[in-house]
């Protein structure tokens, strides 16, 4: 059957449009008039503090919008200084992982998370879970359902959503697994979404090889999930 790795990344970029929160960590570097590198975190009021400067609210901003609104604060308030913003650690968001994971329960992670890195938390997809709708809930509602061959056979992360605090990825047992042998590039077995015929099963499999005649029928063998 088809293998995930979900390992997750420590280098990732921050994203424009990553929306800052409590715990969040800013590093400020001023120069001109004055240098020096000030490291503060969003305090529980959303707001950081800086000498000479005050309280500044950015919880809730984009990452964009809050370096600029600080960057005009000091350009203001301290003149002859200007200033560059980073970001120096990210806060924690707690998810709950369930369903047919390897080690279900409640994960601390940062909150850059998707879904792909949860379920490497969670120990990956246990041989019955489905790889084609692992669900999200957010208060109790669906807000996604991802399909991990979207990623893993055609590259499309759009899928892949940024989990928040407070989300259950739950991944539901497998409905339909197909074993495809012969002359095809890739024969294993696949797990078949809902209205996919045998081209699309082909397609997963690589297409025929060059010695396969399209005449022939390859060998598919249908299994029903529970």
């Amino acid at each position: 059957a088809l293998k995930v790795n979900f390992a997750p990344t420590d280098d990732a970029q921050i994203p424009a449009d990553y929306r800052l929160g409590i715990g969040d960590e800013l590093v400020i570097q001023m120069f001109g008039k004055e240098n020096n590198e000030i490291t503060v975190q969003i305090n529980r009021e959303g707001e950081i503090n800086l000498p000479k400067l005050g309280p500044i609210k950015v919880t809730g901003l984009a990452f964009v919008e809050a370096s600029r609104l600080i960057k005009e604060r000091v350009q203001e308030q301290l003149l002859g200084v200007d200033a560059v913003v980073a970001i120096g650690g990210l806060r924690s968001i707690n998810v709950f992982m369930a369903g047919e994971v390897n080690v279900p329960g409640a994960y601390s992670m940062n909150a850059l998370s998707t879904v792909s890195q949860a379920l490497f938390q969670a120990g990956g997809i246990t041989e019955i879970g489905t790889l084609r709708e692992v669900q999200v809930k957010r208060n109790g509602e669906l807000v996604e359902s991802f399909d991990v061959y979207d990623l893993l056979m055609r590259g499309d992360t759009s899928g892949d959503m940024r989990l928040q605090s407070g989300d259950v990825v739950f991944v539901p047992t497998y409905k339909n697994l197909v074993q495809v042998h012969g002359e095809v590039k890739r024969p294993m077995e696949y797990e078949v979404a809902r209205n996919e015929t045998l081209q699309d099963v082909l397609k997963m499999a690589g297409g025929l090889t060059s010695t396969a005649l399209e005449s022939k029928v390859v060998l598919v063998q249908k299994t029903l999930g529970d």
